[in-house]
């Protein structure tokens, strides 16, 4: 393995044509940059604002994105997909045409004899306690099954509504100081099992912390800071993407 690249909260979708496009160019960028055999690319949640697999249908407006994915697989870079709570309904699909390995609701990794732990890091938050009971539900595969049977076009359009409103609400509701000691709280129960690094996304608040050499990375969003961590010998970083 040469080095493991780790990105989150993306949302593509959510903004307009030409913001959306400028967003793609700077990520295709990034995927050119760490474009070489052997490399790791763990995507922790949130790549898209709105993803739901039907059956027979995908949505067009990822088809680029999905292809230099698929490119970047053939050329050697291994790429794990962690969804977060704007993604999460996924099938076969990423897996099985794209190449993406798609993890449900964690990973557990050793990478150069560090253990790492990665969540999306929605519902950690003490405040959170309706969220984690709207989780369920929203994933229940009951009430997947009855989405499922919405014609696909209403679908996204009631889809990019929630995640919109979502999107917001997270946002206004979200302290810094607060969600960074919610992330470090959260993690400590992870470095006490051995973990030496948590890595979270979700917040949109990039920030690293270490202590006794244990390490929490929130790894920020691409939508206004461009961050992403990086895993190279043997040491974590927090990095901003300029191009």
């Amino acid at each position: 393995m040469k080095d493991a690249y780790f990105i989150s909260d993306l949302h593509f979708g959510t903004m307009s044509e030409t913001l959306e496009k400028k967003k793609l160019e700077k990520l295709f960028s990034f995927l050119s940059h760490i474009n070489h055999q052997d490399n790791i690319l763990y995507i922790v949640g949130d790549l898209f604002d709105y993803w739901f697999e039907y059956k027979h249908f995908i949505l067009k407006k990822h088809f680029k994105l999905l292809y230099k994915f698929h490119e970047l697989i053939r050329n050697g870079v291994e790429i794990h997909f962690l969804p977060g709570n704007h993604d999460y309904w996924t099938r076969s699909f990423l897996n099985d045409e794209v190449g993406i390995k798609v993890h449900k609701e964690e990973i557990k990794v050793e990478l150069q004899n560090k253990l790492f732990y990665l969540f999306h890091g929605d519902g950690i938050a003490s405040y959170d306690r309706g969220y984690r009971l709207l989780k369920k539900i929203i994933r229940n595969p009951v009430n997947i099954f009855l989405y499922s049977l919405i014609h696909p076009d209403l679908g996204a359009s009631i889809a990019d509504f929630a995640s919109r409103t979502s999107r917001e609400y997270t946002t206004d509701k979200h302290n810094a100081i607060n969600d960074k000691n919610e992330c470090i709280k959260f993690a400590e129960k992870y470095h006490q099992q051995g973990f030496d690094c948590v890595i979270l996304g979700h917040t949109h608040r990039p920030f690293i912390h270490e202590k006794s050499g244990k390490y929490v990375l929130n790894l920020g969003d691409w939508i206004t800071n461009f961050t992403y961590g990086k895993f190279s010998n043997n040491k974590i970083s927090l990095e901003k993407w300029d191009f």
